[in-house]
């Protein structure tokens, strides 16, 4: 059984990948010290998930990633890999310094690549939004970051004596009425149009047409804006990890 782990910015998530099922779970980056402790019960509570026998974990917070993999090693009868632009996911690239591409968009744009068997964009709508692009030939070649919509709403109230911090949702309309609405309405529809240009003027650069994957935690509220999607995947980070290992696997053969 094979246990993906995805560290991120907010949250870590977990999947158990027990036949052709995903058991998931999740907690609260600022709970990181209860992992151990959550993922024991998320294992009490699935009889078939007695033995892990292997865990790839994607991190983006490097100070937690020696923690998390301690605590589950008691839970581990088999290899644990951590990854890095080192593992084998498939991908090369084109980039200034390959050793600092995030784990989460590499995993990200592997699983794309491979999904699609053509040029593709992920975008990752987390706590920074990311778009991660791999060209021909699976070779990564770039992408953008812009503040994700959450992070946008929290820098309002932080940054300014008089707006509030507010509760994100989709938009009535993009007049809004009052200041939460007028927020709401700038940076989810902001966000939107952001990203839709971005990919535009990638697509300019390139000379050729993307393939579009979105994912992360505020995907639902901005998916209805979006002009293109090919692929909506909630769970995409923790089957990208499934697919490198079984690449892996398939290596070691």
């Amino acid at each position: 059984m094979l246990l993906a782990i995805d560290i991120g910015n907010t949250n870590i998530k977990l999947g158990l990948f027990c036949g052709g099922s995903l058991i998931k779970f999740s907690i609260a980056l600022a709970d990181s010290h209860l992992f151990g402790e959550g993922l024991g019960e998320l294992i009490r509570q699935n009889a078939a998930a007695e033995k892990i026998t292997a865990a790839m974990v994607s991190s983006v917070v490097p100070l937690l990633t020696g923690q998390i993999c301690s605590a589950l090693r008691p839970y581990l009868t088999g290899e644990l890999h951590i990854v890095s632009h080192r593992t084998n996911t498939g991908l090369s690239y084109s980039l200034h310094h390959p050793e600092r591409l995030g784990a989460d968009r590499l995993v990200a744009a592997a699983w794309a690549y491979h999904h699609f068997g053509a040029p593709s964009a992920v975008i990752d709508f987390g706590t920074a939004t990311t778009i991660s692009v791999t060209g021909h030939s699976g070779v990564f070649i770039g992408g953008a970051i812009i503040p994700g919509l959450r992070t946008m709403a929290r820098a309002f109230s932080e940054h300014t004596a008089a707006l509030p911090l507010v509760e994100l949702a989709m938009p009535l309309s993009a007049l809004g009425k009052d200041t939460r609405e007028a927020i709401i309405s700038g940076i989810v529809y902001g966000t939107a149009g952001a990203v839709s240009r971005i990919i535009y003027e990638i697509e300019m650069e390139i000379g050729y047409n993307l393939k579009i994957a979105i994912t992360g935690g505020n995907m639902p509220l901005i998916v209805p804006c979006l002009e293109r999607v090919d692929v909506a995947e909630p769970d995409l980070l923790l089957k990208g990890l499934k697919q490198i290992y079984e690449r892996m696997r398939q290596a070691w053969m």
